[in-house]
């Protein structure tokens, strides 16, 4: 779940900061190029909310190395030095882990998606309301019963290409011309304009309206508002938006009066009689938001000149391949050092020489025969942690010395086992490895790579060698991980072995005390006698001493290693990520330059 939270917030993340960058760049060219067609621009407004959308759901984005490579993490073991502490100083870890479930529930991870959820409900809810309020709008509003404008529309549909005209009537509650969509479209006149408005501005008016059935914008514009909802914490996001939905009504306004150069000033006139009414939320209206945009659609206008087809499509092309895929700026991968010598493993303490048992304590002879004396259960032993298993082998003999990711069930639609000196390093299923063992026919270094249902083999010398060096790190992780895992075993086995020793020295100690106790008591035991005994559990309990200090000398050692293999598991998991891009870059090369053989069965 943690996996799930962080990798969308990180998609969030990337994708707000590209929607930066690609908003910066529309800016530039609609502002650069004045003359760039209206339908240009409300295209290039459009991509910038494809692309937050498409950031959320591409699961691969494109990684660009531009960062700083990190320095390269240290690989080699240390020896573990045994800590002369007392066991009262070692930390408590049951409270950590009790605690460890609280804090992950409030995680800032998870208080972030909160948040995110929180502000997308919220936008839906705004935008139900406007969606009940245009629905109630066309339930109010009256059918039209002109017969002479009922025949325009249905005419004026015919010479836009439309199979049927939108539904017709009139409204008392709006002021200028509203499409209500996208869903079985209704277009909405104004009860109290339509009678003042002239034949020829109600031809505009309709005309204006079907160009936007003619150009689905009622469909197109549900993307925008989806990125909106997405990214309601964006103010460049709703910047895109509300651009993009000038745009559309200045393209809508330039089809209007193409042309027709005589109707410029007309049509002007008419938008300026429309003036300023609240866009709906599911539609568009004839009339502007505010007056800064009805100044922007006066001054468009006026602008005749003409811009290139060919270079408004090559913008437009630009805008689609440098910005709209989703990309992410990763860390440049740096040549990893030369392999350091293996370290030396930590020496395993030597179990103590147990002290030499002592003669038995010779009890008066007694009349009464002793009652025998419940020795207490001795507590089971500390279960020994289980040394790494050898390598298994296939069918064929190959060894499954795998790094990197092994699927023993499901198999990935790209899969690629690169082979190389004792160990493999593969992102592929247990059928992918038997068949790239097959298919490479021998032992010697090779790449072997499957895409859908077409396998490969690669072995140019220069490819493997230049992979090999990736491979050589996650191994090195690897072995240095089964060593600590082969010590942990080894010292699990000899806290075994001391904690059955102090369990046997305490169940002695009861025997003797209890039948020292019972002679005293029926005898008169002399003082002799009294002083034996206390000789005697002195001893057994200064070995207890020796056996607990061991105990706890071990259980700290054991700890320590646990956090060195945690440390371990971290850098091979990096290592393998970077290894696992190499592999990927290096695949994608060899099959574009023809080094890659393609295999046939």
């Amino acid at each position: 779940m943690d996996t799930l939270m962080i990798e969308l917030l990180t998609r969030l993340g990337w994708t707000s900061l590209q929607s930066v960058l690609l908003v910066a760049l529309v800016w530039g060219v609609c502002r650069l190029l004045p003359a760039l067609p209206t339908a240009t621009r409300c295209r290039l407004w459009w991509l910038v909310a494809a692309q937050a959308v498409l950031g959320l759901v591409w699961s691969s984005p494109l990684e660009l190395a531009v960062l700083p490579a990190p320095a390269a993490p240290a690989t080699q073991l240390v020896a573990l030095p045994a800590v002369e502490t007392a066991l009262a100083s070692a930390p408590d870890m049951t409270g950590a882990v009790a605690m460890a479930a609280p804090q992950a529930l409030w995680s800032w991870p998870a208080l972030l998606l909160a948040a995110w959820v929180a502000g997308v409900l919220v936008m839906l809810v705004h935008s139900l309301r406007g969606y009940r309020h245009s629905r109630a709008l066309v339930r109010g509003a009256a059918d039209c019963t002109d017969a002479t404008l009922q025949q325009a529309l249905h005419l004026a549909a015919e010479a836009h290409g439309l199979r049927r005209a939108p539904t017709l009537k009139v409204s008392a509650q709006i002021r200028s011309p509203q499409l209500i969509g996208p869903w079985r479209p209704v277009l909405l006149l104004p009860a109290r304009e339509l009678q003042a408005m002239s034949a020829d501005d109600l031809d505009m008016a309709l005309t204006h309206e079907l160009v936007h059935l003619q150009r689905r914008d009622l469909w197109w514009g549900l993307l925008p508002a989806l990125a909106q909802h997405l990214f309601f914490f964006h103010p460049l996001v709703h910047l895109a938006a509300r651009e993009y939905a000038v745009a559309r009504e200045e393209a809508c306004d330039g089809a209007v009066v193409a042309g027709q150069g005589h109707c410029r000033h007309d049509y002007g006139r008419l938008l300026v009689q429309l003036g300023v009414a609240p866009r709906p939320a599911v539609g568009v209206a004839s009339a502007s938001p505010n007056f800064r945009s009805l100044k922007r659609r006066l001054l468009t206008l006026q602008q005749t000149r003409r811009f290139p087809r060919v270079a408004a499509l090559a913008i437009t092309a630009m805008v689609v391949l440098v910005g709209v895929a989703p990309m992410r700026l990763v860390a440049a991968v740096t040549p990893p050092p030369p392999a350091p010598p293996a370290p030396a493993a930590p020496r395993v303490p030597t179990p103590p020489t147990p002290l030499p048992a002592a003669a038995p304590l010779a009890a008066p002879a007694l009349q009464v025969a002793p009652q025998p004396v419940a020795a207490p259960i001795a507590p089971a032993p500390p279960a020994a942690p289980r040394a790494p298993e050898p390598p298994k082998a296939l069918g064929d003999g190959m060894a499954l010395v795998t790094h990197g990711k092994l699927d023993l069930s499901r198999q990935p639609a790209q899969a690629f086992v690169l082979m190389g000196g004792d160990s493999n390093f593969v992102d592929a299923s247990l059928a992918d490895l038997k068949q790239a063992k097959h298919d490479a026919h021998g032992d010697e270094p090779a790449l072997w790579v499957r895409r859908g249902q077409e396998r490969y083999l690669i072995r140019d010398p220069a490819v493997l060698r230049q992979l090999a060096r990736s491979q050589a790190d996650v191994a090195a992780l690897g072995s240095a991980q089964a060593a600590l895992g082969t010590l942990q075993s080894e010292l699990g086995q000899h806290l075994a072995d001391v904690s059955m020793q102090v369990t046997a020295d305490a169940m002695a100690s009861v025997d003797v005390a209890a039948v020292a106790n019972l002679a005293a008591r029926q005898s008169g035991a002399s003082a002799a006698s009294e002083a034996a005994q206390a000789a005697r559990q002195a001893r057994i309990a200064a070995r207890k001493a020796v056996d607990t200090e061991q105990i706890a000398r071990v259980a700290r050692e054991q700890a320590e290693m646990g956090r060195e293999q945690a440390r371990l598991a971290r850098q091979q998991s990096v290592a393998s990520a970077r290894a696992s891009r190499d592999v990927r870059a290096a695949i994608d090369q060899a099959l574009s330059s023809g080094k890659a053989e393609r295999l046939r069965d």
